[in-house]
């Protein structure tokens, strides 16, 4: 099944709004926030529309994984040992995926952590992803139980823990971090994104315009990586 440059191209417009943002907000981020250069409408805006559209785009990539190997919501239910054999492979590619996107943010929070050891990134995007990704694979085969997941993210109570886990969950912040992606704000976005993939086949030759824009939205893992430890780099070296 060819690749559905739509969703590319949505994804490399998410990626340049993204960096455009980032370069006003990790020069403030550089001046230990002097600088508000993030506040900027359009600056705010472009960060706003980037991170929600990147996660609604992974929760409908989700679901294009299941139906590249053909399987249907109805299929993906069947008690039959073709089934699970093909959710077996399904979900232990999801793993291998969640588990390349976790590299890449633990990458991201060594150089943080090196660069500005009091915010750095402790549970960012792409910590979020990887996780969240994973979370939501267990339903993404089933129509009605993302719905029901979806329901319980908009209404679940995540206890305070004293522990790492309130930063994972969001119950409690632990300190300032400069990118902070947590389960109770997010979740309920991936999972919508999965709904969309599940209902709406995003196909707008409008949308399959630049290769340019869909080679950066085939790569925006690699890229997002590059990007923004340049640009990390850069600043505390000019400063």
């Amino acid at each position: 099944m060819e690749r559905n440059l739509s969703i590319d191209n949505l994804r490399g417009i998410a990626f340049l709004l993204m960096v455009f943002q980032h370069i006003f907000y990790i020069y403030d981020v550089s001046t230990n926030y002097t600088t508000s250069y993030r506040d900027i409408g359009i600056v705010d805006t472009s960060g706003i529309i980037s991170r929600y559209l990147f996660i609604l785009l992974a929760g409908y990539s989700i679901y294009l994984t299941y139906k590249k190997q053909d399987i249907s919501p109805m299929e993906s239910i069947r008690i039959s040992e073709a089934t699970t054999k093909n959710n077996i492979n399904k979900f232990n590619k999801r793993v291998k995926r969640s588990f390349e996107i976790f590299e890449h943010a633990i990458l991201i929070t060594m150089v943080t952590y090196l660069l500005y050891p009091d915010k750095f990134v402790q549970f960012g995007i792409l910590h979020f992803l990887a996780l969240g990704t994973l979370l939501v694979s267990f339903v993404a085969p089933n129509k009605i139980a993302t719905i029901i997941a979806l329901i319980i993210s908009l209404f679940a109570y995540y206890p305070v823990t004293g522990t790492f886990a309130d930063i994972i969950t969001g119950a409690h912040a632990n300190g300032l971090m400069m990118d902070w992606f947590p389960l109770n704000k997010w979740l309920p976005v991936l999972l919508s994104g999965l709904v969309i993939g599940q209902h709406i086949d995003i196909k707008l030759p409008i949308l399959e315009f630049n290769n340019m824009i869909t080679n950066i939205g085939k790569n925006s893992l690699n890229l997002y990586t590059i990007h923004l430890i340049g640009l990390l780099v850069m600043f505390k070296i000019k400063l």
